[in-house]
């Protein structure tokens, strides 16, 4: 359930989040920026393209919460409060964004 304000989470418990398979990882990048290095389990919907009722269908399917990155938090933040009043779920955002991810020492899949 939302509390009606987006939450900030950092890298580490992301991380955590991610292990436990308790939330969904929306990269709101565009495609290339995505394809040069992303969270292993996101998803990529850009905000050129992004779809609020695909997001509200995921949520209630998956009974996930959701947490939106981009390259330093900023993107993400907006799509993340576009979203909010929508789900019925935990809307979070990668604080930092992915540079403060690689920052942390984790992965990026498909990096060079």
């Amino acid at each position: 359930m939302t509390d009606g304000t987006v939450q900030f989470v950092e890298p580490h418990e992301l991380d955590q989040m991610i292990g436990q398979e308790t939330v969904t990882v929306i990269d709101v990048r565009e495609a290339d920026e995505f394809a040069t290095g992303h969270i292993e389990t996101a998803i990529n919907m850009p905000t050129s393209n992004f779809d609020i009722p695909a997001l509200i269908d995921l949520t209630d399917e998956n009974d996930t919460d959701l947490v939106f990155v981009c390259a330093v938090g900023q993107r993400s933040f907006g799509a993340a409060n576009a979203v909010l009043p929508q789900v019925d779920c935990k809307v979070m955002n990668l604080k930092g964004g992915i540079q403060s991810w690689s920052r942390a020492g984790f992965d990026l899949e498909g990096a060079q």
